[in-house]
């Protein structure tokens, strides 16, 4: 995710029993790769907390893996909603859409499908290793005279305007066209 830009603690999940306590300043921003190891710890902590806050509040036992920790991507996606949730219920007020907490509600509920891990149902199973790019194929199809890669750059939007325009111009020459025919039987 991305790095932390605050130094203080952040806002956490309500005390048990109610209490209330001034919270500090939300996170900014999580990476989890840039974060020192003793924050790193500090931080992980905190949103296992926020995580068994969730799971009880909006009963999703079965929805979040319970080895989410152990999966980078689940990590990630649930670090978003924390820090979302953080901004949206201990951040400035005043950042926050009138239906900021629905928002975040609704977030929440439309990451659920990508919160499980259909390998750990009962017990942790690491997902198979699959290599992401093939280094050697790449090098040889980059070193052949590609067609993606020689093409000059052209932006879609450009493409468009540009078919767009010439429509617009064909369209006025037209208009002119008939104006300049009626004026003449006139």
């Amino acid at each position: 995710m991305a790095e932390t830009t605050d130094t203080e603690e952040p806002a956490s999940a309500p005390a048990p029993g109610g209490a209330s306590e001034k919270k500090p300043d939300p996170p900014q921003r999580w990476v989890w790769a840039n974060m020192p190891v003793g924050e790193r710890e500090t931080r992980l902590g905190e949103l296992v907390l926020w995580v068994d806050w969730v799971i009880e509040t909006y009963e999703v036992r079965s929805q979040i893996a319970k080895c989410w920790y152990r999966h980078p991507r689940i990590l990630e996606q649930l670090t978003a909603l924390y820090v979302g949730w953080a901004r949206t219920y201990a951040g400035d007020p005043s950042k926050v859409g009138l239906r900021g907490e629905v928002d975040w509600i609704k977030e929440f509920y439309s990451f659920l499908p990508r919160l499980n891990s259909a390998s750990c149902q009962s017990v942790h199973t690491d997902p198979p290793k699959v290599p992401l790019t093939d280094g050697e194929a790449f090098t040889q199809w980059a070193d052949e005279p590609a067609a993606f890669l020689a093409e000059p750059p052209v932006h879609p939007a450009h493409a468009l305007s540009h078919r767009m325009a010439k429509a617009a111009e064909a369209e006025a020459k037209a208009r002119a066209a008939r104006t300049e025919a009626g004026q003449q039987k006139g």
